[in-house]
């Protein structure tokens, strides 16, 4: 009994002790409780809260599995046993836990949700959909099982149910931090850009948001052309975070399409300073020194860096990248890269994607294939008349085919709408100078 009566004093000096936060007292106090009456799970229990808030995994989780072989009907020692193994990583074992807590409370949205999620990492997705059909039935409002299961989806790459069900994640969940940029991310993936400006802005609306979260917010207003509203976001994380190098690589993407190149540049050596190996890095130096006019240099720096680490996923920057590797010297892996992509038949499969006909004409210009230029530079005009690339296009397919008349008839009709531009105006100083040499040969001839 006295031993007892000390248990419980130690007990409540911990709970005291946790509610000032000194946290180290609050150890010592239940250990010296759970030496007194090693048959008290409940003390175990907190004792192994008290480890994990400190770090310190391995030893809690011996806490855990203690108290709940003690209680072995109790929910919470075998939840903390399975939330600690997720969170180490070691899925696998986690599974029995939560399916225990889950016998004991089915309606443990906690347990269920992270049942999911551990379910998904070990692949097994067909054993997570059962468990979210089970939190369906058995939760009026399971938001987070929502959210998993569409992480599921998304890993499956079936990206319209993981659309519906990160909406309802977000009907039913409307504080849940960092579903709306989910969501954006695969809107992103399925060209939908456009429809990411209101969720993001929501999610600042809700209140803080984490600087790793701000980033991906960032970054999906770059990919969706939005560079005011990401370099609004960066300039804000950037007093906070100066020496973040994926921050200053963003800035140079963002100032480089802002047309602010020697702020990019900075940005650009920054980023260096701090991680020279920063993936993305390299591609954004290429297109920094494709636009001071190093063209040939910047296509090899793209491709040496696109064999380490693979072609940019985003479609915006993807594109980018295919024009710099074609102007420059690289047109055969610049085809390679688009064509595995985008297939072969482009006006087949993408006739209405200006974005694609307009960077394809190009790439088949630039491997010699002036037939297929000009039936993509001709579908780009129907659907965009005054589109100068399409009429710089047919001038020079038309110049390569000796067709002088018709090439000058497609200068004059492209330099009336737009009479400074440069690539016409150079296109025009070519049209002279071969129809002079044709002349010149005439004449010796």
């Amino acid at each position: 009994m006295a031993d007892a009566r000390k248990g419980e004093h130690h007990a409540d000096r911990a709970r005291e002790m946790l509610r000032q936060g000194r946290i180290g007292d609050a150890e010592r106090e239940l250990r010296a409780a759970v030496a007194s009456d090693p048959t008290r799970g409940d003390w175990m229990l907190h004792l192994g809260w008290t480890l994990e808030a400190t770090g310190r995994n391995d030893e809690a989780l011996q806490q855990y599995r203690q108290s709940a072989t003690l209680l072995p009907t109790a929910r919470d020692p075998k939840l903390a046993q399975g939330l600690l193994l997720v969170k180490m990583g070691r899925n696998g074992d986690a599974v029995a836990p939560l399916e225990g807590v889950l016998k004991i409370d089915p309606r443990c949205e906690t347990a269920i949700s992270f049942l999911i999620r551990a379910l998904r990492l070990l692949g097994r997705h067909e054993e997570a959909e059962t468990a979210y059909y089970m939190a369906l039935q058995a939760i009026e409002r399971p938001a987070t099982s929502h959210l998993e299961i569409a992480r599921s989806l998304v890993a499956r790459g079936d990206l319209k149910r993981a659309e519906h069900c990160f909406r309802r994640a977000i009907a039913e969940g409307p504080a849940l931090v960092g579903v709306r940029v989910e969501l954006a991310q695969i809107l992103l993936q399925q060209d939908r850009a456009k429809e990411t400006a209101l969720l993001l802005a929501e999610e600042f609306r809700r209140g803080p948001v984490p600087s790793t979260l701000a980033l991906e917010i960032a970054r999906i207003h770059i990919a969706a052309g939005r560079e005011d509203e990401a370099t609004q976001v960066l300039d804000q994380l950037a007093r906070a975070e100066p020496s973040n190098p994926r921050l200053h690589l963003m800035l140079v993407r963002a100032m480089r399409r802002r047309g602010d190149h020697a702020r990019a540049a900075r940005h650009a050596e920054i980023a260096s300073k701090l991680a020279n190996d920063l993936p993305g890095l390299d591609l954004e130096k290429a297109h920094l020194a494709r636009i001071a006019g190093a063209r040939r240099f910047a296509a090899e720096l793209a491709k040496k860096e696109i064999a380490a680490r693979g072609a940019p996923p985003e479609r915006r920057e993807f594109l980018e990248t295919v024009a710099l590797l074609a102007d420059g010297g690289e047109a055969a892996e610049a085809k390679r890269l688009f064509d595995a992509r985008f297939g072969t038949k482009l006006r087949s499969s993408h006739g209405s994607d200006k974005d694609l006909l307009r960077i394809g004409a190009r790439i088949a210009l630039a491997t010699g294939d002036l037939r297929e230029g000009r039936a993509r530079s001709r579908r780009l005009l129907r659907l965009e008349p005054g589109s100068i690339p399409a009429i710089h296009n047919l001038a020079l397919i038309a110049l390569e085919r000796r067709a002088f008349g018709l090439s000058a008839a497609w200068l004059a009709k492209g330099l009336a709408l737009a009479p400074t531009d440069a690539g016409l105006r150079k296109l025009r100083t070519l049209w002279w100078w071969r129809r002079a040499t044709r002349s010149a040969r005439r004449r010796r001839a």
